[in-house]
């Protein structure tokens, strides 16, 4: 052999071995010197952009059985998302994508690169971490029974009939205790399903936290009941055409910020708000014709969920840092807007104009009275209805009766019982039938235990939220009062959604924007100072609200809810 061919012979051989070399160290989770830590942290983006991708893809499934596919097609759809499933938690588990999580996560690429990069390696790997251990075909069979358990709670719904769901929920509620036992043998199952909604809190913490709410709100809940309620103006009872309510529901949502360019607006048995991106974000409501409030907050509650998802960090996009950092956090958006905002003199001062334009029958109604209509305290059966002042309640209910499953201490069989005597003791109302008690949510039909409380801790974070906004930005009300919502929603773009899961958890997200962490008392004293003003709680004779001294304990010790990553990438936010 020349000398010239012996040169190029080993010179081939040096190469064949760096690139088999190069490949042992993705596989071994170790940094190539044949690799720059920024190529480094681009490989692991893009395979966390493909997961993202399909995890669109089964956002588009989810959003179009709920709101367009026939009720025969339940069983290939299941089927669909079965498959579909599989595919992402294949890739989800790769040795590739841990090749390239451990590769990216050591010192030499992280020292390399900026806070956001940085929260995308670690949620990545919290994200793996928690796959990794859900076996295949678990992952499988929680795909079809979400699918098939939506369907099922349909029919039970419309036929009042809890013994065709009971079978149905038995499963589901199995599955969620396998997934649990598989992902976190030496934890409570259903911390773990909080977990999935508010990453470190455990329903211990959050039984705390709620006792709190609960301590502080009943008093002042039987102080208004005992008053004269609030006078409703004969206009606004009555029926109210559902295409009109249509068109003014899609315009409110304009004009607060929901960009129609990027989103769609349709009708479902159950609001919510889904899509695959931020530039395809889905909102649906319900609309009732002897209503005219409950389609149009649900349409303003909805539009809150859905400028978060438009409003997420492009230059991150498709990462796990541009997600939703918590459900609390996401909830807390669309409570802001609905509680915060909806329900606020201002906001109608700006919108009784507009009712009386589309329902010329309501004229005679003044800003100030649909103001008082909105807000209008009366303990009731449904969840989604309920006044601001009590829908605590029915969280906890929930909360109590899911820890309650899954400790063994209630069967599923059992569980209407158990709902009828929890709301007659906390609310003072009995469902007359399941479909207006336990059958109402459709959260458990896909196995969504620990979901509720987020709710509350929402809205707890939107009271905070909003308070800070009043600070620093002066005139905001009257900006609302004159239908200019843009200050508010780029506030809350930069302050919290263009912010993602920059943050480890809710609470240093919260302290950074509020400069103190969630904090219950904020939310009691709210609620006292207006409901009190409101049903003049100060005159003799009526019982007082307490007046606790805001307490310091929650500034002490924060809670750990860090982002849910590529969950949120499926997002189907539930009201």
């Amino acid at each position: 052999m020349t000398t010239k061919a012996t040169l190029v012979a080993s010179a081939v051989a040096v190469a064949g071995l760096a690139v088999y070399y190069r490949n042992d160290c993705w596989q071994r989770g170790v940094l190539s010197i044949f690799q720059s830590p920024r190529k480094t942290y681009e490989d692991l983006c893009d395979e966390l952009k493909a997961l993202s991708a399909l995890g669109g893809c089964m956002a588009l499934l989810e959003w179009d059985e709920l709101v367009m596919m026939a009720d025969g097609s339940a069983d290939a759809r299941a089927e669909q998302k079965a498959a579909l499933a599989e595919v992402i938690h294949e890739r989800s588990v790769s040795k590739t994508l841990k090749a390239f999580i451990n590769a990216a996560k050591s010192a030499a690429v992280l020292r390399e690169l900026d806070e956001y990069e940085a929260a995308t390696v670690r949620d990545a790997e919290r994200d793996y971490l928690k796959a990794v251990k859900t076996p295949k075909a678990l992952a499988r069979l929680e795909a079809e029974l979400s699918s098939q358990g939506y369907q099922c709670w349909v029919k039970a719904r419309e036929a009042n009939d809890w013994a065709l769901f009971a079978p149905m929920l038995e499963r589901i509620l199995q599955m969620r205790k396998q997934i649990a036992a598989a992902c976190a043998p030496n934890s409570d199952p259903y911390d773990f399903c909080i977990d999935n909604f508010e990453r470190g809190l455990s329903h211990a913490r959050l039984q705390a936290v709620l006792s709190q709410v609960k301590e502080g709100l009943v008093p002042l809940i039987q102080a208004v009941t005992l008053k004269r309620q609030l006078t409703t103006h004969k206009s606004l009872k009555g029926k109210f055409d559902v295409a009109q309510q249509e068109v003014l529901s899609r315009q409110v949502a304009a004009e607060l910020g929901f960009s129609f360019e990027h989103g769609r607006f349709d009708k479902s048995v159950h609001p919510f708000t889904g899509g695959t991106h931020p530039t395809d974000t889905r909102i649906t409501t319900r609309f009732e014709e002897d209503s005219l409030i409950s389609a149009l907050m649900g349409t303003v509650h909805e539009t809150g969920h859905a400028m978060y998802e438009q409003q997420r960090n492009t230059t991150h996009a498709d990462l796990p840092v541009s997600m939703a950092l918590s459900m609390g956090v996401h909830e807390s958006q669309s409570l802001l807007w609905e509680r915060m905002v909806g329900q606020s003199k201002a906001f109608w001062t700006y919108l009784t104009p507009l009712v009386h334009n589309f329902f010329p029958q309501t004229r005679k109604a003044s800003a100030e009275e649909l103001y008082q209509f909105v807000n209008v305290v009366k303990p009731s059966l449904i969840r989604v209805d309920a006044d601001e002042l009590t829908y605590p309640l029915h969280i906890i209910v929930r909360f109590e009766l899911e820890k309650e499953l899954f400790d063994g201490s209630l069967l599923v069989k059992d569980l209407p019982q158990a709902w009828n005597q929890k709301y007659q003791e906390y609310l003072g109302v009995a469902p007359p039938t399941d479909a207006e008690g336990v059958l109402q949510d459709v959260h458990w039909s896909d196995g969504s235990f620990g979901y509720f409380p987020s709710y509350t801790l929402g809205a707890m974070f939107a009271c905070q939220f909003y308070q800070a906004a009043l600070k620093e930005l002066p005139g905001l009300e009257k900006s609302i009062a004159l239908g200019d919502f843009r200050p508010l929603k780029e506030w809350l773009g930069a302050k919290i959604h263009q912010v993602g899961s920059l943050h480890p958890s809710a609470d240093e997200l919260c302290l950074k924007v509020t400069g103190e962490v969630l904090n219950p008392q904020v939310f009691i004293d709210y609620l006292t100072k207006k409901y009190t003003e409101l049903y003049d709680l100060s005159l003799p004779g009526v019982p007082q609200p307490p007046k606790n001294p805001r307490s310091g304990f929650l500034r002490r010790k924060a809670f750990h809810c860090p982002s849910i990553g590529i969950l949120d990438s499926l997002l189907r936010t539930r009201d």
